[in-house]
């Protein structure tokens, strides 16, 4: 089995979740809100972040693990700062997606003008009713932050069920998993594996679960406790590395440098806190707690959480 994530993006959240509501099945309410739809085999998960504009993390995480994005655009087209700093976010990350025109919210140009510059004036646009149930899929691809080789896991949640043992939840973000694979869990431990023992996909048991995948999986060897600092678990292939180099591009709409900063690096799933250090040439590098798996070409994100007004800096391609 195999799917896609989609963050649905947005800061009417009224809006949002009669969106998801209408095309897919809730699942998930605890930290990030989860939807589910199956559609030609393929399994799609919805993500939506309820903290924002008030916290921008919840979205730089979705941001970093999904494939394809759907912009809301607000009722009555009045956009706000927060709806740019969203906007800034897509391009960081250069996500495609479309946006959603719901009830004549405003004419398809809004968005073209209000957004000009950056990718999400170029989405396409769908005007829809609030009430449709009818959503295309077929432009939903494979993400373009996907690790080219390798099983990589991005773990939310780690705990113990009673008779089962040790569970986490989390996005395969690349390759597959199957029962039986022995994992490293990172960074916590990566110098041991752990036994995937089950995988369930909405309580349902499956041999194998491939990239785009909400999965569970029951594991052996280890204790829910000792990966309280684990964010992956991958098939030892990734470099894992405590200071990654990448190739930054500040947005023009953050005024601020970054060099010689402490800022996050949102890396896929977790964001870290990060010294940043300006190599020259655009290359800068981020001194992180511990070491993160990583594969040339890996897009990263700068947040600042302190920022004022805009608090997305602007993306990076990691070079090894």
């Amino acid at each position: 089995m195999d799917g896609h994530t989609i963050g649905v993006f947005g800061t009417d959240k009224e809006q949002k979740a009669r969106f998801m509501a209408n095309i897919a099945k809730k699942s998930e309410v605890e930290g990030m809100i989860v939807y589910h739809r199956n559609e030609a085999g393929k399994r799609y998960s919805l993500l939506d972040d309820p903290q924002y504009p008030e916290k921008v993390q919840g979205y730089s995480r979705i941001a970093s693990i999904c494939d394809y994005a759907y912009y809301l655009l607000p009722k009555g087209g009045k956009l706000s700062p927060p709806d740019g700093e969203l906007a800034v976010l897509l391009e960081s990350y250069g996500l495609p997606g479309t946006v959603e025109i719901i009830d004549g919210a405003a004419p398809p140009e809004v968005p073209k003008s209000a957004f000009k510059g950056l990718k999400l004036a170029d989405y396409p646009t769908d005007e829809r009713s609030g009430d449709s149930s009818i959503i295309d899929l077929s432009r939903i691809g494979p993400s373009p932050n996907t690790p080219p080789s390798g099983a990589l896991v991005y773990i939310d949640r780690a705990f113990s069920v009673k008779g089962v043992g040790t569970v986490v939840l989390g996005f395969i973000l690349g390759g597959k998993v199957s029962v039986h694979d022995k994992l490293r869990a990172v960074p916590s431990s990566p110098e041991k594996t752990v036994e995937v023992k089950g995988i369930q996909v909405n309580d349902e048991d499956y041999e194998s679960a491939g990239a785009g995948i909400r999965v569970g999986l029951s594991l052996k060897g280890v204790d829910a406790r000792d990966l309280d600092k684990a964010s992956w678990l991958d098939d030892g292939s990734f470099k894992l590395t405590e200071r990654p180099t990448f190739q930054f591009s500040r947005s023009p709409y953050y005024r601020q440098e970054v060099g010689g900063r402490d800022l996050h690096l949102q890396l896929p799933g977790e964001l870290a806190i990060a010294k940043i250090t300006d190599e020259g040439s655009g290359m800068f590098a981020a001194t992180l707690p511990n070491p993160v798996p990583t594969w040339e070409g890996m897009k990263v994100v700068l947040v600042d959480l302190n920022g004022k007004g805009l608090r997305v800096a602007g993306g990076g391609t990691v070079r090894l």
